[in-house]
């Protein structure tokens, strides 16, 4: 009896250590993603029902690690108005989980059993590739594991990066005034193996990388200090470092923040884990400016990486908070490309959550760090185009304009179809051909907007800068 005791004693410990992974890449992959950004843990958690009821499948979060804590700089979010700009979590100080601006490690493993229990995907943003450039405040207990200082950056980290076009300058460089860590040290890699494999084993289901681009390739140039470019075969779990191997990589969903532009190698990245399609988002946010959704524009994703391979996005929380390049969208406009990008069959869509307040503003001052965004994310449209996402999985798209090109269809096989209808001041008739069998179909947006096919012909009505979900 005494040993059945400690027989079970051991495998719930076992289980506590080791969860159950039910969350799957291919999940993720067929969903749509809420970008939590800069909500805590425990505001995650907290609105986790919310945020399954609106058909996402997964939740990003805001880098977990311990981060600076500082008071300079103009962009602030804090509720206390004097420290933690939102950029601080972008600025890792040790590889622990837990920081004062999103919480603790309980924090987060509570936040991730609920994701769990409610079949939501926990993906972490991750940034290996840098530290702050406050040295003085990365933890001693990470400079010493690294073989100290001396050992922490790259030989070419003594400046900024000088020229994109050059790869080792990219890789290996300053970016952004932020230190470039040696990825490719074996001390760092074993002590970076030991958060990625906690934050798994804590209920992490898939990881955001970060500036990947400036982490090379295994055939990039190398740094001084760097004896090979193994970053990615080791975290993408293809080799183990010291015989520790990337926990449950099989079914992570990982892909990488590389942004297109001169030799960023997008191409050579979309090849080993999906990568970030930026130059289809800047082609969205203008075509949205412009009011026009061109099919033929529109449907080329401007990218060498298969299609099922790229992340996209409308605007991302750079073109919003550190470029403030998107800002100035309305939140019709937002949903609007949303709807696009959502009702796709190619591409993971990724929601951005902004702060609360005033919208085609930068920053209101509403929200804070740690609270909750603005109720865009559960709006009726964004959650019938999520729905409709889930509905559509394997069916082939279709993307065809109405009369003009400011109406968009995207048709998905004999199934279902999203109009959309960037006019900013007249509402569209619609009569596009279809292959969706003949009846009446109502708009699972508005619940009572009324559209027909008949004999392979679409037709109704479409109100101004708002979108249609038919199945």
């Amino acid at each position: 009896m005494r040993l059945l005791k400690t027989l079970t004693i051991f495998l719930c410990a076992v289980f506590v250590l080791f969860p159950v992974f039910s969350q799957s890449k291919e999940q993720i992959k067929n969903g749509a993603i809420l970008h939590a950004w800069c909500w805590s843990f425990k505001t995650i958690e907290k609105n986790l029902p919310k945020i399954k009821e609106a058909g996402f499948t997964s939740v990003q979060t805001s880098p977990a690690n311990t981060c600076l804590v500082g008071d300079y700089g103009d962009l602030n979010l804090m509720s206390d108005d004097t420290t933690g700009k939102w950029y601080y979590h972008y600025q890792p100080t040790d590889w622990k989980i837990g920081n004062y601006q999103l919480g603790t490690r309980d924090d987060f493993i509570s936040m991730s059993k609920k994701a769990d229990e409610l079949g939501i995907a926990v993906i972490v943003d991750v940034l290996p590739n840098h530290t702050t450039p406050r040295i003085s405040e990365i933890a001693s207990e990470f400079a010493e594991a690294v073989g100290g200082m001396s050992k922490m950056f790259h030989k070419n980290s003594d400046h900024q990066i000088r020229n994109y076009d050059d790869r080792l300058e990219c890789t290996t460089a300053q970016m952004g005034g932020l230190p470039d860590v040696n990825t490719e040290n074996p001390l760092f890699q074993a002590y970076y193996m030991k958060y990625v494999n906690d934050l798994i084993d804590c209920g992490a289901d898939g990881f955001r990388y970060d500036t990947a681009k400036h982490i090379g390739l295994p055939d990039d140039p190398k740094d001084a200090y760097s004896p090979k470019n193994n970053f990615w075969p080791i975290f993408l779990g293809k080799e183990p470092i010291d015989g520790v191997w990337l926990k449950n990589a099989e079914n992570l969903f990982i892909y990488g923040e590389v942004l297109q532009g001169r030799k960023s190698r997008e191409g050579d990245y979309g090849k080993i884990m999906p990568v970030v399609a930026s130059s289809y988002g800047a082609i969205l946010r203008s075509a949205l400016k412009s009011a026009k959704f061109a099919a033929k524009g529109l449907n080329d994703w401007r990218h060498p990486a298969a299609p099922e391979n790229i992340v996209t996005w409308v605007e991302s929380h750079d073109t919003y908070a550190n470029h403030g390049e998107s800002a100035g969208l309305t939140h019709a406009q937002l949903r609007l490309g949303w709807a696009l990008i959502c009702a796709r069959a190619g591409g993971t869509p990724l929601f951005f959550n902004r702060p609360k307040g005033a919208e085609a503003t930068q920053f209101p001052g509403v929200s804070k760090i740690g609270d909750e965004g603005n109720d865009e994310y559960f709006n009726p449209e964004v959650v019938a185009v999520n729905k409709f996402r889930t509905e559509m999985t394997g069916e082939p798209e279709q993307l065809v304009n109405g009369v003009n090109p400011s109406l968009l269809a995207v048709l998905r096989g004999k199934k279902g179809a999203v109009l959309i209808n960037v006019n900013e001041t007249k509402a569209q008739k619609v009569s596009i051909p279809v292959e969706l069998p003949d009846g009446v179909y109502v708009d699972h947006a508005t619940k009572k907007n009324k559209f027909t096919v008949q004999g392979g012909i679409l037709t109704g009505k479409l109100a101004r800068q708002k979108i249609a979900v038919l199945y």
